[in-house]
């Protein structure tokens, strides 16, 4: 339900401006999410002895939802998050839906500095998966394993942008004409 209250130029940027950094927030999460996974099984078969069998056996069985089944596979079973990651990614997506749905309604009501903490929250969780991330990809290379990196922080590119995404949210939250 949209108020009768009206917003001004400058404060309906911000407020649009904080949606779309949430949904970029958000489809960053996302795409460290299921198809890193399903990129991981495809096409592969593992020898026996090894702990992967397929997509449909190890992750798909966790959760009727494949999103939530994947989290809950890097949670379990490759351990690249914990359960308070999980929560806050959780917690993202529920901002996420709720912006993207209901907006409209949101635009007098969103404060910024109030979802300050589950971004910071969702800096920690993200950087995990990225960090995860870039280590299988590269960390298992022989070519990379004698070269003096320090895998705890190591980041990928979708950690980067999350930064600045995140940089420029906390200088959203500053008020300006009364926000």
């Amino acid at each position: 339900m949209v108020t009768d209250e009206k917003l001004t130029e400058e404060e309906l940027t911000r407020v649009l401006t904080y949606a779309g950094f949430i949904l970029v927030a958000f489809e960053l999460v996302k795409s460290m999410i299921v198809i890193p996974i399903k990129i991981f099984y495809q096409d592969t078969t593992f020898g026996k002895g090894m702990p992967f069998k397929s997509y449909e056996e190890d992750v798909l069985p966790r959760h009727k939802n494949q999103f939530e089944a994947s989290l809950l596979y890097l949670r379990d079973f490759m351990e690249a998050i914990d359960s308070e990651d999980v929560l806050t990614i959780q917690e993202l997506r529920k901002h996420r839906n709720d912006l993207a749905h209901d907006l409209p309604s949101m635009l007098t009501d969103i404060d910024i500095e109030n979802h300050l903490p589950l971004l910071e929250k969702t800096d920690k969780a993200l950087f995990k998966l990225s960090n995860y991330r870039t280590y299988i990809e590269f960390g298992a290379d022989p070519e990379f394993q004698n070269k003096g990196i320090n895998w705890d922080t190591v980041q990928g590119p979708e950690y980067a942008l999350f930064g600045e995404v995140l940089n420029n949210l906390k200088i959203l939250k500053e008020p300006r004409s009364g926000i």
